[in-house]
């Protein structure tokens, strides 16, 4: 194909290029971040902020504005092993999974005890790495969200389901829906 007006070729490397992009930064689940061990109910979660070659440094596992669902059966133990794969200082927690997502952590522990990361505010830097472990309560809905300011209204929060019919842990994208 020839191009000969320099508009046509603007457009062609535009539309050619977005294309890459959008095809570059889609997510895709990695099946070794969840591993479920059926004889003691324990789902163990790698999560990872800031994952890299994703469409957005605000992100868990490459995923934002809750484009993906950590499933698990109600009465589980919950292990997520959280690293911070990224220059700026991220930090995780479990919060409700309905209302307005807030602006950084402010009560960490609140909706499930013991499941966020040590510096929930002000983030870990870079390499560092914590382990969350809790006991879920009944059935509910949830927020993974990083704590420090802006970065949760950035889209940097996937979603946390606990549902009485799941027989395992798993990771599945979360269906596209209006609103949050």
């Amino acid at each position: 194909m020839k191009l000969r007006s320099p508009i046509a070729l603007i457009a062609f490397y535009v539309a050619f290029g977005a294309s890459a992009q959008a095809q570059a930064a889609a997510p895709k689940l990695d099946p070794s971040w969840v591993s479920w061990q059926a004889s003691t109910k324990t789902a163990t979660f790698a999560l990872i902020a800031g994952y890299p070659g994703a469409k957005s440094p605000f992100n868990f596992n490459g995923f934002v504005d809750g484009e993906l669902t950590f499933l698990v059966p109600t009465g589980a133990t919950v292990v997520m092993n959280f690293v911070n794969d990224d220059g700026v200082p991220h930090s995780a927690e479990v919060i409700s999974g309905s209302g307005a997502i807030p602006n950084m952590s402010i009560a960490p522990g609140v909706a499930i005890p013991r499941a966020y990361t040590r510096k929930a505010l002000e983030g870990m830097n870079q390499g560092e790495k914590d382990a969350m472990r809790f006991s879920v309560p009944t059935a509910g809905d949830y927020r993974i969200f990083c704590g420090v300011p802006g970065h949760g209204l950035s889209g940097m929060w996937v979603r946390f389901k606990v549902d009485g019919t799941a027989t395992e842990a798993k990771l599945v994208p979360t269906p596209k829906t209006t609103g949050s």
